[in-house]
């Protein structure tokens, strides 16, 4: 595997754009069973594009359990249109996904187990909760446990899915065999699966403290902080996830517009810090949306002056998503060389002439339901040099940058933090126009643990 895999939260996001018009009798829409043309290259071009940009995606094990793109999406099809030969010889998924103990078909039956929330089956938000409800109330690990050692994992998976009387036969038939294609893949050895490694929420609070009590309007929000902040919402020593969530349903559902705002916020805030002290303990790259939408191209340009700039063609993900299997070889072949030293040093003058290839290589797709070009903005963090960060003081420009992230840069600077921020612009230039102001377009952000190899 490449040295560094990219932890992405766009899978948390995708039951949204997996959501193409199936309906629930109550009218509440559905994650659909199967993408049509278009929402599956679009997939398929962000799994090729996280592959690009780290060499690997790591998956915690709820994304490929519960994901619903890996609902639609089967190992046997991606070893044609995933794979490729600078990772694993090609005879491996460049996916690595982590489980209790590396042990994929416990994990599932665990949460099986449970009172876990599938979010992404493709059933109404109502039945998804009635599930929860079900399986919490049929909780049983002992019982589970022995279960999985007596039927196995595909067939314990089906039985505690029975039990719960939820979903129809057939859908609970398809569902268990796509696990079941997943868990194969593993135990072949197409699927890498890791040991849960504790997260770094240290880490994570260097390099972006949680929001504060004067960034919020509302008590009610206020209170939540404190409580996040203060260890109340802990569960066996670590923020979580689900508690924070449960205390937040609330406010996102106020008839205060203000409330609503601040829970939004904290939501983001956490799972910002949630995901990043994942990746700080896995050792990943990590994807997030940018805190800013509608970024103006003078902005970036500005700051592109003095930070290290990778243009991409226009809407580069979904180019990555319309080639076949075969193009995909040969560009990925082609690109071998870059790619390397991309993942093992970051150079950045590499990841430029993959951009090139790419567009050499393909043309601007026709334009589908949305009309945005997504960009996405790589950002390094860099090791302190008694106090200052590297990059920083290499590539200048803290206001410019703490203006473009929409974060709070500055104070992380100042603060003394192991590390800070600085952005390396990866851009779909607009068909026809070489330069990069006059742009407004969706920002994703990847953060690069460590700083190695060559300075940003």
């Amino acid at each position: 595997m490449a040295a560094a895999a990219v932890l992405s939260t766009a899978w948390d996001s995708v039951r949204q754009r997996a959501t193409l018009g199936a309906y629930a009798p109550g009218g509440g829409a559905v994650p659909a069973e199967r993408l049509d043309a278009q929402g599956r290259a679009e997939l398929l071009g962000r799994l090729r594009w996280e592959v690009v940009q780290g060499g690997s995606l790591f998956l915690v094990y709820a994304q490929l359990l519960d994901g619903a793109a890996f609902h639609v999406l089967r190992p046997r099809e991606l070893m044609d249109e995933l794979a490729l030969r600078a990772v694993g010889g090609g005879a491996m998924l460049p996916i690595r996904v982590n489980a209790r103990d590396a042990d994929l078909p416990g994990q599932l039956v665990a949460l099986l187990s449970t009172g876990f929330l599938f979010s992404s089956l493709p059933l109404s938000e109502e039945q998804c909760l009635r599930l929860q409800r079900e399986l919490g109330s049929r909780a049983d690990p002992s019982a589970a446990a022995a279960l999985l050692a007596d039927a196995g994992p595909v067939a314990a998976a089906d039985r505690l899915l029975a039990a719960t009387g939820v979903l129809g036969t057939a859908l609970r038939h398809r569902v268990v065999a796509r696990w079941g294609d997943w868990l194969e893949a593993a135990a072949r050895g197409q699927v890498e699966v890791s040991p849960l490694v504790p997260a770094d929420y240290a880490t994570a609070y260097a390099v972006q403290p949680p929001p504060r009590a004067g960034d919020l309007g509302s008590d009610e929000a206020r209170a939540v902080l404190a409580e996040w902040t203060g260890g109340a919402l802990d569960a066996g020593g670590m923020p979580s996830r689900s508690r924070l969530y449960a205390r937040l349903d609330p406010l996102l559902h106020s008839a205060d517009p203000a409330v609503r705002a601040d829970a939004a916020t904290l939501r983001e805030a956490f799972d910002a810090t949630y995901y990043r002290a994942i990746a700080a303990g896995e050792g990943c790259s990590l994807g997030l949306p940018a805190a800013r939408h509608g970024v103006d191209r003078g902005q970036v340009a500005e700051l592109a002056a003095r930070t290290p700039l990778v243009s991409f063609p226009t809407r580069f993900e979904l180019r990555f998503g319309l080639m076949t299997s075969a193009q995909w070889q040969r560009f990925t072949d082609d690109a071998a060389d870059a790619l390397r030293a991309w993942w093992e040093h970051h150079d950045i003058t590499a990841l430029q002439e993959v951009g090139d290839l790419l567009g050499g290589r393909t043309k601007e797709p026709l334009r589908g339901r949305g009309a945005e070009v997504p960009v996405t903005r790589i950002q390094r963090i860099g090791r302190a040099v008694r106090g200052v960060g590297a990059e920083a003081v290499a590539g200048g420009g803290l206001s410019l940058a703490a203006g473009v992230l929409g974060q709070d840069v500055l104070g992380v600077f100042a603060s003394g933090a192991a590390g800070v921020l600085a952005p390396v612009l990866v851009a779909a230039v607009t068909a026809g126009l070489p330069r990069l102001r006059g742009y407004r377009g969706r920002y994703d952000v990847i953060e690069l643990p460590g700083a190695r190899g060559r300075t940003a």
